[in-house]
């Protein structure tokens, strides 16, 4: 990389940086463009060249997560399937979404709609690198879609909870296990299909009403 490039990336990373010091100490509607950027000691319209929009600031790692989400689809080791290969990926960011410092990540998206709505612009961008990835693997495109809207599904799913429990306070290895068992349950749902999930439901259930008998019995009811 040269140097020019790296000088960019620094910047960005400066007003990044400042913008989630700022939204983290008084939320994001009540931070402004113009503040962030007095403080990063750059113009507005220098902000807006690295950040279209304020929300994207706030989201300033969105380019990298898809990036990482095309690459593990298309640099997964032969014999892997997709779904493995995402599984692994969302796997290994378990820690980093179950530690304190995500709560007031979590917290200045809890207090704004205007995140909220820009989270389902983030989850339709993954989608869209999923898609690229798996037609580029000679998936049919519109197989392409339907697949990787599930995986992003799973992936949203996963985001939100992280964010439910770290609001709840529940952080560190507990939490870890709690969201890798969510995360493996979906996943496995995905790879093996939800054709057996009402079986599986049923089983449950007559599991459940074959221990009330036998208590039934033992109380002589």
């Amino acid at each position: 990389m040269g140097l020019r490039e790296t000088k960019k990336l620094a910047t960005r990373q400066q007003i990044a940086d400042v913008a989630m010091r700022f939204f983290a100490e008084r939320g994001f509607e009540r931070v402004t463009v113009a503040e962030v950027a007095a403080a990063a000691g750059v113009s507005e319209k220098t902000v807006f060249n690295y950040f279209p929009t304020k929300e994207d600031l706030f989201y300033d790692e969105v380019p990298e997560r898809a990036r990482a989400l095309a690459a593990a689809i298309r640099d997964r080791p032969a014999g892997e399937s997709v779904v493995a290969a995402l599984r692994r990926l969302q796997l290994s960011q378990c820690e980093r979404l179950c530690n304190p410092g995500f709560a007031a990540f979590a917290r200045v998206i809890e207090d704004s709609p205007a995140l909220q709505a820009k989270e389902l612009e983030v989850m339709a961008l993954f989608a869209r690198a999923a898609t690229e990835a798996l037609v580029e693997e000679g998936v049919d495109a519109r197989d392409a879609r339907v697949a990787a809207g599930l995986l992003v599904s799973v992936h949203r799913q996963f985001f939100r909870t992280a964010r439910a429990q770290s609001l709840a306070g529940k952080h560190g290895p507990a939490a870890v296990r709690r969201l890798r068992g969510d995360l493996e349950r979906a996943f496995a749902l995905l790879e093996h299909g939800l054709g057996g999930l009402e079986a599986h439901a049923r089983s449950d259930r007559a599991g459940r009403r074959s221990s009330s008998v036998v208590r039934s019995v033992r109380s002589g009811s």
